[in-house]
Order: structure tokens, then sequence, then C-alpha cells
């Protein structure tokens, strides 16, 4: 008997507002001019040739720390971009706080868009009496902004405990994740089933740790099979019930 539904953020509850080929240059330059702008209104005049170059270099050991299953605090991607920048000297913590925002405002330009069926979906398992969660690794899209877009959207009050990578230093599939998220639910892994669209991180993390685990397959990811998921959903609307068969 289930107890707990778990589900994944990026393309399981959400899709981006555009192809990934477009988004990603379009949120590399809003992040790079909003740093630009938040800096030279504090009287630093910095190129933008070198601040390009400082975002691309700690890009690439954030996400160097990805394949690892680590991630980085907001703080701490902020302070690896000072440091590729050469301005480790900054120090006021006001400032600091303002080098933030213009991570989130990827967010809040363009958000992401709710995947059809899923609002109706989570309040259904919401009211069936299953204990929710969201487990999400965040990327460069932090928990602290993600939860101002769940409010927006009207979902933020059906999770019971939100996960979120950066906030733990730790992400899908390390298996720490999932425990941790549960450990908070107070449920087992055998009475909890995990929902995503990733095979590896989603389906194949939430089985190593006995959870059960549905892959949502919205042919996101073509020629991908899933042989160890405990069912598939094309539509959200095919959920609730699939849970209860478990």
């Amino acid at each position: 008997m289930i107890e707990a539904v778990t589900f994944d953020w990026w393309f399981t509850i959400v899709n981006l507002p555009m192809p990934f080929s477009e988004y990603a240059p379009w949120a590399r330059k809003v992040r790079i001019d909003g740093l630009q702008e938040v800096l030279t209104a504090s009287g630093w005049k910095v190129e933008t040739d070198r601040l390009s170059e400082a975002y691309d270099l700690f890009a690439r050991q954030v996400e160097d720390a990805w394949s690892k299953n680590i991630d980085l605090s907001g703080e701490e991607q902020v302070a690896l971009f000072l440091q590729f920048a050469k301005l480790k000297k900054i120090s006021d913590r006001d400032l600091l706080r303002k080098l933030q925002e213009p991570f989130g405002r990827v967010l809040y330009e363009r958000p992401p868009i709710l995947n059809d069926g899923i609002k109706d979906c989570l309040k259904q398992v919401k009211e069936d009496g299953y204990r929710v969660a969201l487990i999400s690794n965040t990327g460069r899209s932090w928990g602290r902004y993600l939860r101002d877009v769940q409010k927006k959207f009207g979902i933020f009050d059906f999770f019971d405990v939100l996960t979120f990578s950066d906030e733990i230093g730790i992400r899908k599939p390390n298996p720490a994740i999932f425990t941790n998220t549960l450990k908070k639910l107070k449920v087992s892994p055998e009475l909890s089933v995990h929902i995503g669209d990733d095979v590896d991180t989603d389906i194949t993390g939430a089985k190593s740790v006995g959870m059960k685990a549905i892959w949502y397959n919205a042919g996101i990811w073509p020629d991908t099979k899933c042989d160890n998921a405990d069912g598939e959903i094309n539509h959200f609307k095919d959920l609730p019930e699939k849970i209860k068969r478990l």
C-alpha cells in the first residue's frame, strides 16, 4: 500500500518555455546581463567579455560537480563566478545577495510551463491521502526561486516536503537525496513511489533505495526505453489510478 508519492520537477511537472537549444543561450545572456547590471549599479565596472568568460568557466565547473552528483548552493555558485571574474574581493553582503538575483530572473521573465494535467493530478493525489514531495535537481535555477514559481502556479501547498539539490548539496541519482526526503516524510522506501521522466536519475535512482518508480514518458527523450520501472504513463490523468494498483 503506497503512502507517499514523490515527483521530479524539470520535464515532469514542468517543461521549458521554449526549445532547449534556444533556452540555454537566452538564459545565459539574461544572467550575464543581470550580473553586469548589478555590478555597474554598485560601482564595479567590468567588461562584458570578462563576465562572459567568467560565466562559462563557472558553468563548466558547476557542471563538473553535477557529473559527480554534487550540487553547489546559490551562494557558492556566485562565489565561484566572482572568482573567475577576478572579483573575489567583493565582500559586501548586500551586493552578494543582489548578485544572486539574475539567476532567479530567468524563471521570472520566462517561467516554465506546467505539463498537461499535472495540477489536477497533484490535487487528486493529495486528496487521496498520500504524503507528497518534490525531489529536484535544480541546476542554476535554485530552490528559493522555484518556490516562487510553484506559488504562482498554485501548486506549492500540495507538497509536504520540497527537496532541492542546491539546498542539500547532492543530486539525483545519489541515493541520499531520496532517503533524506523519505525521512522527512516519515515513510519507508517500500511504501513510496517516485515519478519522473529521466530513466537514470529518477527511475534507477529511486529503485536503488527500494522505492517503486513510475516513468513519465512524454516523448521528450526519443528512442529511450525504461525496463525497470513499476509503471509508465504518458499523461498525468492516468497517474492516480496507476498508484492505487501498486
